[in-house]
Formats: structure tokens, sequence, C-alpha cells
């Protein structure tokens, strides 16, 4: 009976105080790596890269487990129950890696094919351990189980191929044009995998070369380091596609660094004091977490508030773009519209040239004498027709205007001549209303402009005809004058008048203004012509009123040419 208490005691003999150390630096990690594991998880709704990383938080778990048992416990069965999957675990773990850092750099799962090579490589290691040909048997004296040397090349050869692969995948970006950023998560990420598996897997393998398993164990202080990389590379770089303060984990690590120490401190007073601290860090956190929770929930409404206006603006552009393609059908309806009003047009222009010709000849009398009564109907003819042909003209300059096809020859001339002429031609059609058409304009005075003859004329003809539409009795005076350098031609009446509402839209198409009910015969294109015509030749046009029934004046300003 002493002599197996004696041999179970040599485990303890040989460790000395690395038990204590093995302790922290294997707990630690574990409780650390298993918390970043498990939250990395749940807030990456348990997407393929989150579920990589928590198996190999896992498997590294255990086997951190298995060899922490190894370091601290005294009973040879368990030490031989915890030796024996050691080699499988740490095969396994290598494995996970390699896939992790693939899926990482790949953005996407791997082939079918690669999972299966991936699988196989990790099969052998387990059917030795599930057979128990992991381990061969145990030396007492120095408290070591005796490794199956073929698992053990085994798994020193995985681990070469394992971290040249990811050393591969680790210089990708070298030879591949890619985001600044992304080449910094890269390598953050894939180059720190690399070496922890590379200082692991050396220090792993001196330790069973020279059988100084203690370089193993302070090896594993490098595992902070690793965890620290990838606590910023899932909180800062967001490798995982996710938001998450890092304090929260932070915090809880610091707090589980702190309550380790309970654990290996000597004395009452250390004990004490460790304690304290523990319970004000706690409390500390609370208040921190809250207002993180504060920070958080802020940081949501933002985020929502972001997320609808970005909807907001996506609405707002398909809107717009509806509204392009609407508009685009109104212009090639605008167009047809165009084409109709212009063909059409055209095709009156030919009867009603044959209505005045042929009325024109009844009216002289070149078919016989024509009785009072039959003379008046024709006049009306005639009339109506002289009516209709300028409403046919108006269409027809409208339709050259909205499809660009409006020439101007443009050349000097005294704008005076025009005046006088134009106005001396339609005095007869003014006598026959009973109204006095007058024309102040001096015969001796030039007054000489640059623009169409024949589209000025036009727009003196609409003036006139505009107001004689719209002037029940009385005078229409038209003149010119010069101010300023600019000749400004005058065409006023004592007509109906126009409110001071009705005259912003008085030069718009098909506007007729306040005169409409007075004289149904306009189309609303004259003054629309007016002012198309009047502003390509550079010039304005505009109309004052003093109120309904007061008459109004039109002015038409051009520039002068010396």
């Amino acid at each position: 009976m002493d002599t197996l208490i004696n041999i179970i005691n040599t485990c303890e003999l040989t460790r000395g105080d690395l038990g204590t150390i093995a302790s922290y630096s294997h707990l630690v990690p574990i409780v650390l790596s298993l918390i970043l594991g498990l939250f990395v998880f749940i807030k990456a709704k348990f997407n393929l890269l989150s579920k990589i990383f928590l198996v190999f938080v896992i498997v590294f778990s255990l086997w951190l487990l298995g060899d922490m048992v190894g370091w601290t416990q005294n009973n040879y069965f368990l030490q031989y129950a915890a030796w024996s999957p050691i080699d499988y675990l740490e095969t396994t773990m290598y494995v996970l890696g390699l896939y992790f850092i693939m899926v990482f750099v790949n953005k996407a799962d791997i082939s079918f094919y690669k999972k299966c090579i991936l699988f196989l490589v990790t099969l052998i290691p387990f059917f030795i351990t599930v057979t128990g040909k992991s381990v061969q048997g145990f030396y007492y004296p120095v408290c070591e189980a005796i490794n199956n040397n073929f698992l053990l090349n085994y798994r020193f050869l995985v681990q070469i191929l394992v971290v040249i692969v990811i050393f591969i995948y680790t210089i990708y970006p070298l030879f591949n044009k890619l985001k600044a950023i992304v080449k910094k998560s890269h390598y953050i990420v894939a180059g720190s995998m690399f070496l922890f598996l590379t200082v692991f897997g050396v220090t792993s393998y001196i330790s069973a070369a020279t059988g100084y398993y203690e370089l193993s164990l302070y090896s594993l202080f490098i595992i902070p380091v690793f965890l620290l990389v990838i606590i910023y590379a899932v909180f800062e770089l967001d490798i995982f596609s996710f938001h998450m303060l890092g304090t929260h984990y932070l915090v809880i690590g610091l707090l589980i660094l702190m309550g380790g120490q309970l654990f290996f401190v000597n004395g009452t007073a250390d004990v004490l004091l460790t304690a304290v601290t523990l319970i004000l860090g706690f409390g500390l956190s609370i208040i921190l977490f809250r207002n993180l929770k504060k920070e958080s929930d802020q940081r949501v409404r933002i985020e929502k508030l972001s997320v609808d206006l970005e909807q907001s603006k996506w609405r707002v552009e398909e809107v717009n773009m509806k509204l392009g393609d609407a508009n685009e059908r109104l212009k090639g309806l605008d167009r047809l519209k165009t084409e109709f009003v212009s063909l059409a047009s055209h095709q009156l222009r030919s009867p009603l040239t044959a209505i005045k010709g042929y009325a024109s000849m009844l009216m002289e009398g070149d078919y016989g004498e024509i009785n009072g009564e039959a003379k008046d109907a024709i006049s009306r003819i005639v009339e109506s027709s002289n009516n209709l042909t300028l409403v046919v003209e108006d269409l027809l300059n409208v339709s050259k205007i909205e499809a660009g096809g409006m020439k101007y020859e443009m050349i000097k001339f005294d704008l005076s001549e025009l005046v006088l002429n134009t106005t001396m031609e339609l005095s007869i059609t003014a006598e026959k209303k009973g109204l006095k058409l007058i024309c102040d304009t001096p015969k001796d005075q030039k007054y000489f402009i640059n623009g169409d003859k024949e589209k000025l004329r036009q727009v003196l003809v609409n003036l006139i005809d505009n107001s004689m539409k719209y002037t029940k009795s009385g005078q229409i005076n038209v003149n010119l004058c010069v101010k300023n350098e600019k000749i400004i031609l005058v065409v006023k009446d004592t007509g109906v008048g126009i409110s001071k509402d009705a005259i912003s839209g008085l030069f718009k198409k098909f506007s007729r203004g306040d005169g409409a009910k007075l004289n149904s015969s306009g189309s609303g294109l004259g003054l629309y012509l007016v002012k198309e015509i009047i502003e390509a030749h550079k010039g304005r046009v505009w109309i004052e009123s003093e109120g309904l029934g007061k008459g109004s004046t039109f002015f038409v300003e051009l520039d002068e040419v010396k």
C-alpha cells in the first residue's frame, strides 16, 4: 500500500510548483476562449465562419483541459485518460485552423472535395485514439505517458503541412490587388493564426524530442497574444460582419483574470485584497455596462434612422426614375402631337385657300351679280376664312417652334417702315369693326434693327389683331420710340383691359386672359408666338394694364442697330 502511494506521488515530485502555473495558463485561456467563441457564434447569427471558429475554440479548450490535467493531477489513471486524446485533438485543431483561414480568405465555403480531404486527415488519429492505441504505456517514475510514435510523427507532419498552407494564404494579398482595409484584416487574422500554430507546433516538437515538456508549458503564454489579435479582428475589423461592443468582452475578460488570482494567491491578506478588487471591478463594470447600453441604444436609433434615410433616398430615386420614364413618354406623345398638328394644319391650308379664293371671286361678281343677303353671307365666309387661316398659321408656327424647326433670316431693316405698312393694311379691318387704328410713328425717322422681317410682321399683326378682338370701341395706337439704345414698339388699346392676376399667364400657350368671354374666336396662341419670336430676337415683350375696363398696352423691346 505504501509503495502504491509513493508511485502515485511521483507526479507531484517531478513537477514541483509547475502545477500552479499550469492551472493559471490553462484555465484562463479556456474561459476566455469559450466566452469569445460563444459571443461570436450568437452575434454573427450562426454564420459559417462563426461556426468554424466556435468548433476550433471548443477543440482547443479540450486540448488545454487535457494538458492541464497532465500537469496538475497526481492520479496515474486520470493522467493516462487525459493524455490519450491529446494528439487527436491537436491534429483536429490544426485542421480546423486551416479550414477557418480558407473560408475567411475566400469569403465562402470550400468545395466538398476539400472538405473530404480535411476530414480524412482527422480520421486516422481518431481511429487510433478510439481503439486505445494512441498511448502505448505509462512511465511512472517521471509521470509521463509513452506516445504512439506513428501518431506523434503523423501529427507533426499535419502540423507542418497546415502551417505551410496557412503561410501561403497569408502572403496571398501580395499577388492580388486588394483594398488596404482588406489587406489589413487578412494579414492580421491569417498572420496571427500562422504565428500561433507555428509556435505551438515548434515548441510541441522540441518538447517531445528533448523530453523537456516545461517548454511547451511556458509557450502557452502566447495564447493571450493570439486571443488579443483575434479580439481586435472581431471587434475592430468586424471580420464576422456583426456589430458588437467589444468593451463588454474586454471587461468580462479582466474580471475573469482577477477572479483567477483567487485560486493561486497565498495568505489571507492577498485573498482579501483580490476579492475586494474583484467586487469593486464587478460594481464598476455594472455602471459601465449601463452607460454602454445607453450608447448602444442611441447607436441603434441612429442606424435605424440611417437605414430609413437610405430607404427614403432609394424610394425618391425610384420615383424619380418613374417620373423620368413618364417624362420621356410625355415627350414622345408631345412630339406625336406636334407632328399631328403640323400635318393637320398643312392639310387645312389648301381647302382654306380655295374657300377664300372662290368667296372673294363671288364677292367681286366674277360669277354674276350677288344680292345683298347673299353678299353679306359670303362676306362672313371670307372673314371666317381669314380668322381660320390665322389660326392655322399660328398652329404651324407653334409646331415649328416646338420641333426646333423655326428658321430666322436676320437682316438689317427699318422697323418704322414695317410698322407703317402693316398698320395701313390692318386699318381697313379696324374700320369695319368701328375702331380707329392710328400709327404715331414719324415717317421721316428711321428705327434700324437686326431681325427676321416676316416674323416681326407676324408679331405686329398678332398684337394689333389681339387688341381689335378685345376692344369694343375706341382706338388702337401704334408707335415706336428709342430708349437706352433699345427700340420699343408700343401697341395701346382702349379695350377690356386685364387684371394683375391674369398678366403672368397671358403669354402662355392657349391662354386667353380675362377677355375670353368677349371674343371666342381666338386660339390662345397669338401672344405665345409673339413671346417666342421676340425672345428668339434676344428681345423681350410685356403688357401693362391698369385693370379691367381700362385698356391694355403691349411693349416689345429690341436692340437698336446703328
